[in-house]
């Protein structure tokens, strides 16, 4: 075998080095890359700046118990993206969000689009737009917290809430809410300040929440509950890149629901600020 002259020798290392960048790109267990970068899905208009830095958000809402688990992470370099801070929220087992407790009860007044009934067409529910959009916000009733709060990424890109399993509400599926901020400061139990890198939503799927719907905390009367294929902000703004995987649990043990989120911490939310 003739030896190698000094251009092969470079174009050989080069070519595995390639490999090796590659090898450190995880694949997602449907074999999507880890590090794609996530979709962003609207805002909504239930968001409140009020960024309460605690693990746990359920202040005894009634409901199944749920650990969320998030792994954040770079999308530049597929490595954990320790230090962003990640802030959810979401409604509780009837539909209600805290802060907006005065505007007529569980599930909110109707949505702006087609009856519940009726195939999704036009503008999301609640005048819910694509990324960029900006729907008019809701103004605040109450200064309750609930099912609310911010968690800090560890060295390894984790980020553990003790939540509940989210209700619904006219016009939308269960889902919640959640915004990454980097370049703030975490004081007297707030995160202030820096700024917005990603604005999404987490998903189930149809039998996870099928399952959780069928609890006592969860019924409802009279309000048909949109399912995920019909949800607009799902079908529109790639929501399918955005469904947790809820694992199995024995007794009393909260599920567990995961979720790997992959952002370019240099970038600014099209929904943040």
């Amino acid at each position: 075998m003739p030896a190698w002259n000094r251009r092969q020798f470079v174009q050989a290392c080069l070519g595995a080095f390639a490999a090796l960048q590659v090898s450190r790109v995880r694949a997602l267990p449907d074999g999507r890359s880890a590090c794609r970068l996530s979709a962003e899905q609207t805002e909504g208009p239930y968001y409140l700046d009020r960024a309460l830095l605690r693990q746990d958000i359920t202040e005894g809402k009634p409901g199944l118990p749920l650990s969320l688990q998030f792994e954040v992470l770079d999308a530049r370099t597929c490595r954990p993206l320790a230090g962003a801070a990640l802030e959810i929220w979401h409604c509780d087992a009837q539909g209600a969000y805290s802060g907006f407790g005065g505007m007529g009860g569980p599930g909110m007044p109707p949505p702006l689009g087609p009856p519940p009934g009726d195939a999704p067409h036009g503008p999301p529910p609640r005048g819910d737009r694509s990324p960029g959009g900006h729907p008019p916000m809701s103004h605040p009733t109450d200064q309750l917290t609930f099912l609310r709060g911010v968690q800090i990424a560890n060295a390894r890109g984790h980020v553990t809430f003790r939540s509940i399993f989210p209700g619904y509400y006219a016009g939308r599926c269960n889902h919640i809410h959640l915004k990454l901020h980097v370049g703030g400061q975490t004081a007297d139990g707030h995160y202030r300040g820096g700024h917005t890198v990603h604005t999404g939503q987490l998903f189930f799927t149809e039998a996870d929440s099928l399952a959780a719907m069928v609890l006592p905390a969860y019924q409802r009367h009279g309000l048909e509950r949109m399912t995920l294929e019909r949800d607009n902000v799902y079908t529109t703004q790639h929501g399918e890149q955005s469904i947790a995987t809820l694992m199995p649990t024995n007794g009393d043990v909260p599920r567990i629901a995961r979720l790997t989120l992959a952002i370019d911490p240099t970038q600014q939310s099209r929904e943040g600020s």
